[in-house]
């Protein structure tokens, strides 16, 4: 099933950095894998192999459920890829309404295909394809990694509008606290030490940024995990947030 969005004016909008990028990225891993489309897409998520694929979205699973996912519920998948997570919540037994969102339409393609009955939407801008106080989760999973910190703020904005009031916001992050992340900031300062851009734009955050970005959008404090905890789920690898929208009837 397909989810399409409106858009309020009569052109498509520009196309950003972080559009290009992934779907350049999309294209190249078709390239190189040209006899196996569905192991191509996982991999231009980040997926080493198809087991990890799914180990990966059955851990997102997890999370949700820890976090409060129960059957009836409706799940807003930002940057939902090829349906890491909505396969695995079809896995899960799950029932609810879901609606996978992303910016390559190969990746949405693979999602209606692995999971009949989702919904996706292409989304092009800093705005969430949903009704006001219309959805229970909104998740994001290593997207805002990808985004400048203003262009993630604008999403969290957007978020609070399409939440119902107690609904959340889960998203994952990187952070220089994290001895884990190391790597990757390293690698962020070879590619402009060689003037070389990357595959994608890389983005840190504070988590005191995070709680300015909360507050300012109307959240409660946010609640944070560490990227390698696993005290009640599997470890992400990048940090967690978990943002509430209040439980007042207004905004």
């Amino acid at each position: 099933m397909k989810f399409f969005k409106r858009s309020s004016t009569p052109r498509e909008p520009k196309l950003t950095h972080s559009v290009r990028d992934y779907r350049k990225l999309v294209q190249h891993h078709l390239r190189e894998n040209p006899d196996d489309r569905t192991f191509a897409l996982a991999r231009s998520i980040g997926a080493e192999s198809m087991e990890g694929f799914r180990r990966q979205g059955d851990g997102h699973v997890a999370v949700l459920k820890h976090h409060g996912l129960v059957d009836g519920m409706s799940v807003y998948d930002l940057g939902a890829g090829c349906g890491r997570t909505a396969q695995a919540l079809q896995r899960s037994g799950w029932k609810g309404s879901y609606i996978g969102a992303d910016v390559v339409p190969e990746l949405l393609e693979e999602i209606e295909r692995q999971c009949p009955g989702y919904a996706t939407v292409i989304e092009l801008d800093q705005a969430i394809a949903a009704p006001s106080r219309s959805l229970d989760l909104v998740c994001a999973w290593s997207v805002f990694t990808h985004l400048t910190p203003p262009e993630t703020y604008l999403f969290i904005r957007d978020v609070f509008r399409t939440l119902k009031p107690g609904g959340k916001l889960l998203f994952t992050f990187l952070e220089m606290e994290e001895p884990e992340h190391n790597r990757v900031w390293e690698a962020v300062q070879r590619h402009v030490q060689a003037a070389v851009p990357p595959e994608q734009l890389d983005t840190f955050l504070h988590r005191d940024w995070i709680r300015r970005y909360a507050r300012d959008a109307g959240f409660e404090d946010p609640l944070f995990t560490d990227g390698m905890d696993r005290s009640n789920h599997p470890e992400l690898w990048q940090a967690l947030a978990v943002l509430k929208k209040p439980e007042r009837k207004d905004g």
